[in-house]
Parts: structure tokens; C-alpha cells; sequence
């Protein structure tokens, strides 16, 4: 079975902006990132060769995901200039750098391609705000983190200490352990 190649067309904060594709300035608009709807399809755009990841991450595709419930094969109709914004970008760097030869992976660029030219907008659809994480509390029942890994060498440390301590004392009173 194939991957589903929907994606969503997300804002992000002013302060995650790469200076050199932020668009505020020319279109007005805040800047966007496109992000595949299913982690498979991330994970295959991982797997690919670094050029092919370099090529989508340029255009304005993130590797992070965003499963905004959308059917399969539509978009929200207020996504439609962001995401030819970011498609044209991403044509333009496949044209320019070529990507003959290079290892995809689970990625097919074919694929990608007819479902980009498949899928239709929908009026009416709003993405869904990104859930606020809760607060985490103190679970009385969960057990505590595991320690760090320097306060593990200092416990042990400590503990060898106290053994060679003891075992010098019993040395010097004449017991043998």
C-alpha cells in the first residue's frame, strides 16, 4: 500500500522563520510551513537521500506532521496560496537541482506528484488548532524519573566510597570480611 501524501499548510512562529524564505515581507502574510498529515510520509521523506530532504525542506516542507482530520485528498480552500506558494518553490528546486540518481526511498516522487494534482480544496474546512500540552503533574503512583547519567557515576562513586571506607576500618580492626 502506498503513502498518503496529504498535507497541511501550518504557521509558524515568527521566531522559527529560516531569515532567507521567510515571505512576511513580500506577500504580507505569515510565514508558512507545509507538513505531511501521515508520519509515514514524514518518515519516508527522513529516509530519502539528504539532497532530496534539503530540496522539500528548502520549499517549505517540514518533516514534522500535523493530522489535521481532512479527508483524504482535500485541503482547506484559505491553504491555496501558501500551498502553491510552497509547491512552485519545491518544482522550481527540483528543476534546478535535479534529483536523477537520487535514493527516495519509500518516497515516490510520482505518487506525490498525482496526488498534487488530484487533490482539491473545500471551502468551509478549518485547521484545527494545535492542542495545548497539559501541565504535568506530580503522579504520586507513577515512579520518578530515572536518574541522569552523572548522577548515577556520582552514586556510585559515593557508594564505593562508603565500601572501601568499611573495608578499611575492618582491615584495621583485625576482621576479615
Amino acid at each position: 500500500m502506498g503513502l498518503e501524501y496529504d498535507f497541511d499548510i501550518v504557521a509558524i512562529a515568527p521566531d522559527e522563520v529560516d531569515p532567507e524564505h521567510a515571505m512576511t515581507a513580500v506577500t504580507g502574510t505569515p510565514p508558512a510551513r507545509a507538513r505531511f498529515r501521515d508520519v509515514k510520509t514524514a518518515d519516508a521523506l527522513r529516509g530519502a537521500s539528504p539532497k532530496i530532504r534539503r530540496i522539500f525542506e528548502e520549499s517549505g516542507f517540514s518533516l514534522e506532521t500535523c493530522n489535521s482530520g481532512f479527508p483524504s485528498g482535500i485541503y482547506a480552500s484559505d491553504q491555496s496560496d501558501d500551498r502553491a506558494r510552497v509547491l512552485d518553490r519545491l518544482f522550481r528546486n527540483i528543476r534546478n537541482t535535479g534529483v536523477q540518481g537520487e535514493y527516495c526511498g519509500e518516497f515516490d516522487f510520482l505518487e506525490f506528484l498525482d496526488h498534487v494534482r488530484t487533490a482539491q480544496a473545500q471551502d468551509g474546512l478549518v485547521l484545527p488548532k494545535a492542542p495545548v500540552a497539559p501541565q504535568q503533574k506530580h503522579d504520586p503512583i507513577k515512579p520518578p524519573d530515572r536518574r541522569s547519567v552523572p548522577g548515577r557515576i556520582g552514586f556510585a562513586l559515593g557508594l564505593a566510597v562508603v565500601l572501601f571506607s568499611m573495608l578499611k576500618y575492618l582491615a584495621a580492626q583485625g576482621a576479615t570480611p
